[in-house]
């Protein structure tokens, strides 16, 4: 059976991620007020507030959906759903580890980092479900708006690395 990310899977999808955040904004609310995030961890900075989370995540989550069903449901398409969301639950695996070790102050982040920054180079990380899967992992941690930016500025060094190493593949197989 050949599952496809259609219309209304895509309003689900972003329904129910709509209905997680404002819950948790809800309940950020009611306990104690909705936290601000700052740029670079400053309270110089300027703070970014969870509930424009509530209002841009969706509309970023739909994008990022409508994005997976064009690549994934074309007809000369050579990925399916399943790969899709083995790849979006590994990329929130590891931005809710990152936020984990980010929380409990482990001194790990720059190691996994590295580690994604190198798998780049074969892998292509910059895809949407990639950026979805980094976004919703690591919004309970950071907001909604920082894991967006970053993850952006992320995926475009990841496609560039990735475009290197495709590249200078390309030429070592000519060379031999």
């Amino acid at each position: 059976m050949s599952y496809k990310l259609g219309q209304n899977r895509r309003l689900l999808i972003t329904t129910i991620v709509t209905l997680l955040i404002w819950g948790h904004i809800a309940w950020d609310y009611f306990h104690g007020g909705i936290p601000t995030h700052y740029l670079f961890h400053d309270a110089n900075m300027p703070g970014i507030p969870n509930w424009l989370g509530g209002i841009v995540l969706p509309f970023f989550t739909y994008f990022l959906l409508y994005r997976m069903h064009k690549r994934i449901d074309s007809p000369n398409s050579k990925e399916n759903v399943q790969q899709v969301v083995l790849s979006f639950l590994a990329s929130a695996l590891i931005a809710i580890s990152i936020s984990i070790c980010f929380m409990n102050e482990i001194d790990v982040i720059d190691y996994i980092m590295g580690a994604l920054f190198i798998l780049a180079f074969f892998k292509p990380l910059y895809k949407a479900e990639y950026l979805l899967g980094w976004v919703l992992g690591s919004s309970f941690t950071f907001g909604a708006i920082i894991p967006i930016g970053f993850g952006s500025l992320i995926c475009l060094l990841f496609f560039l690395f990735y475009k290197v190493g495709s590249g200078l593949g390309s030429l070592l197989k000519a060379k031999n």
